[in-house]
């Protein structure tokens, strides 16, 4: 198996694992050489010389894009770049995966995640703004107190980032937190969705640590962890990760439901799961009445997140 046990204890503590040399070098090179050319249309340093220069360049996405044209460059899995594409083939990534899963793991998605620094806007303006979890990228729930309900997303590093290279920002021992956290801050005003308003008001967390990482190594968190974008503080660069997220296959039914409505489905989607029935909800993969997710706190964060969803059947 790929992670030591003092590795999967520190996975369970912190809700964020950095395993180094999961992939080698050479993979690396190809794969962020293929990530530039969708992205750019050429090598990243060209870009950013050419559009220093004042060239017409093709601009570069702030974060992932969801676009599925070749022409455009296509960065939903898989993207057709075999450099990026078998990534997802080495036995020692899938079996971290596994391991921090804690059961055998089922696809949600992958995409490229490109912040590149002289265009980049991907951060909010003050750095006790923007800390947030993931879950709601896969999952229409909220968290809750059991980790099983979590799923474990990845970034593959496909070159070095340090310090000034904008590494994201990770809370250690959030992803135990997130459910109660999320349930004072609704209760205070001091939360939005998934995110959180203003950190200095969560007293209760650890001070956040930048993810910086040699190329070749993988970082594992929790969907529940709490994080945030920084701004870069060296524009030459950018952070070029090739993402994936997994599910327990004993839950894969709910959890990764909300991605593929994601982008505009949701708005026809959030409405109708609001409205109709436990029953139907269910045909849809959300958890059935009596199940051991609806406990006091989660029922009232999905009250915040569905103020007019009818959550009697749900109550134990």
């Amino acid at each position: 198996m790929s992670l030591t046990p003092a590795q999967l204890d520190q996975f369970r503590r912190d809700g964020y694992l950095i395993v180094p040399d999961l992939f080698s070098p050479a993979e690396m090179d190809a794969a962020l050489e293929a990530m530039d050319q969708i992205f750019y249309g050429r090598p990243f340093p060209q870009w950013r010389d050419e559009l220093a220069a004042g060239q017409q360049v093709r601009s570069a996405s702030d974060g992932f894009t969801t676009t599925h044209n070749h022409k455009e460059g296509r960065s939903q899995f898989p993207v057709g770049a075999p450099a990026l594409d078998r990534l997802i083939e080495n036995p020692r990534y899938l079996d971290a995966f596994e391991q921090c899963l804690g059961a055998p793991a089922s696809y949600c998605n992958a995409h490229l995640f490109l912040r590149s620094g002289p265009t980049d806007k991907r951060h909010a303006p003050n750095l006790w703004e923007g800390y947030h979890i993931d879950h709601h990228t896969n999952c229409l729930l909220p968290p809750s107190e059991n980790g099983l309900y979590s799923y474990v997303n990845c970034g593959v590093y496909l070159h070095d980032v340090v310090d000034d290279g904008a590494p994201m920002l990770v809370i250690p021992g959030s992803h135990h937190q997130a459910a109660a956290v999320y349930a004072r801050a609704f209760a205070t005003g001091n939360a939005g969705g998934g995110s959180l308003k203003d950190l200095r008001l969560a007293t209760e967390l650890a001070a956040p640590v930048p993810s910086t990482a040699r190329r070749g190594s993988a970082l594992f968190y929790s969907s529940y962890l709490i994080h945030a974008a920084q701004p870069f503080r060296n524009k030459q660069v950018q952070r070029a990760f090739w993402t994936l997220s997994m599910c327990r296959q004993d839950n894969d039914r709910w959890t990764r439901f909300a991605n593929p409505f994601l982008y505009g489905e949701r708005e026809q989607m959030m409405p109708f799961f609001t409205r109709t029935t436990p029953r139907v909800r269910a045909l849809f993969g959300w958890p059935p009445v009596g199940h051991p997710y609806y406990t006091t706190q989660t029922l009232g964060l999905l009250a915040q997140l569905y103020p007019e969803m009818d959550l009697e059947p749900y109550r134990p």
